[in-house]
């Protein structure tokens, strides 16, 4: 409920502003003082006014496969979504060999998205996960290079490479499973952790950490 609160007087207030000058009467100071209170009460707004995104999963994966040589014209990212019955979101980030401009969408559940200068692929399980993943990716003007075009490096995995994210219903980060070596999986969780919002729950990331 205090999410809905907030992001309406946080809209409204906005709004407000915007028809100050054709209006003599404004709510501008009700709401102010609201929000004051708010903070006088010690209510974090920046926790309560919250938008899902995975703009850094995506990220961060990109930018793990150019480190490691792969050729982002031969390959492209998959999202996959997956809804349980206790409203929990298993997400899947995944390497797929190809070209995406060659791919055909032929299922209702599949669908192209651009992606800063690439192009990649949301799939999900129902058309309620296809939904969510349209708006968990929000734009992105990010520009993903490789160093070296003549490159393509998939040696270091050997049928599939894919990061697993498992989120509670309030979409906090519960489990997350990366398919590298303990030191590498680090640096990847480190990259991601503070642009997203992790449960309480959460104990330690998931690797091949032998």
């Amino acid at each position: 409920m205090k999410i809905y609160t907030i992001a309406f007087i946080l809209f409204f207030n906005n709004a407000i502003s915007q028809t100050k000058k054709r209006d003599c009467f404004s709510l501008n100071p009700f709401v102010n003082v609201f929000v004051e209170n708010l903070i006088s009460k010690e209510v974090n707004l920046d926790k309560n006014y919250v938008t899902f995104s995975l703009n850094p999963f995506v990220n961060v994966f990109v930018e793990n496969l150019i480190r490691k040589e792969v050729n982002l014209d031969k390959n492209y990212v998959t999202l996959i979504s997956l809804k349980d019955k206790e409203g929990n979101y298993n997400i899947d980030v995944e390497l797929t060999s190809g070209d995406i401009k060659t791919f055909k969408v032929v299922s209702p559940k599949e669908a192209k998205k651009a992606y800063g200068n690439m192009t990649i692929l949301l799939v999900g399980k129902t058309d309620e996960d296809l939904k969510f993943l349209k708006k968990s990716i929000g734009k992105s003007n990010s520009v993903f290079l490789n160093r070296d075009q003549s490159k393509n490096n998939t040696s270091f995995y050997d049928e599939d490479y894919v990061w697993s994210a498992f989120f509670n219903a309030k979409k906090e980060l519960i489990n997350f499973y990366i398919p590298e070596e303990k030191e590498s999986a680090a640096k990847i969780f480190n990259d991601i952790k503070n642009d997203i919002h992790i449960s309480p729950d959460f104990k330690a990331i998931d690797c091949n950490c032998f």
